[in-house]
């Protein structure tokens, strides 16, 4: 291989290195991962860990609209779900953060057996989370069931 190829290849790789890097530090930081387990409990209907990862009155409005969530999925089987995340912002002082996120469950809604499903649901989320005693909460959560 002469040196342009090389040249090449090796921009590929740092590029697509870099972007790797940025995906798993967002998708991995601890106000992503507390956003996740929230809503992960709400698609399952989990109060508990909803109460964990969120403020008292934010679980109490939040579950109020449940059914209307529901609604979205119903007739199908979520085979899986993953969150994109489309925006994060911390703020100067790291005591608060805004993620602008979508929700995106595989269903089956025929009844086959299968792993990827027939479609998919997406959903987008705006969560505002605070630093507080160690620990990222959901202090504010808006998705189209609480519109």
């Amino acid at each position: 291989m002469s040196g342009f190829p090389k040249l090449v290849l090796w921009m590929v790789v740092l590029v697509g290195g870099y972007y790797g890097l940025d995906y798993v530090k967002v998708h991995n930081s601890a106000d992503v991962n507390a956003y996740k387990r929230f809503a992960k409990a709400l698609v399952s209907n989990d109060l508990y860990t909803a109460r964990q990862a969120g403020n008292k009155e934010l679980v109490a409005d939040v579950f109020a609209v449940h059914d209307e969530r529901r609604k979205r999925y119903a007739g199908t089987r979520v085979l899986f779900t993953y969150y994109n995340v489309l925006s994060q912002t911390t703020t100067a002082d790291g005591a608060s953060s805004t993620i602008i996120a979508e929700q995106v469950s595989r269903v089956d809604s025929a009844g086959r057996p299968g792993f990827w499903g027939d479609r998919e649901i997406r959903v987008r989320h705006t969560a505002k989370l605070e630093y507080d005693n160690f620990v990222w909460r959901v202090v504010a959560f808006q998705d189209p069931a609480m519109r």
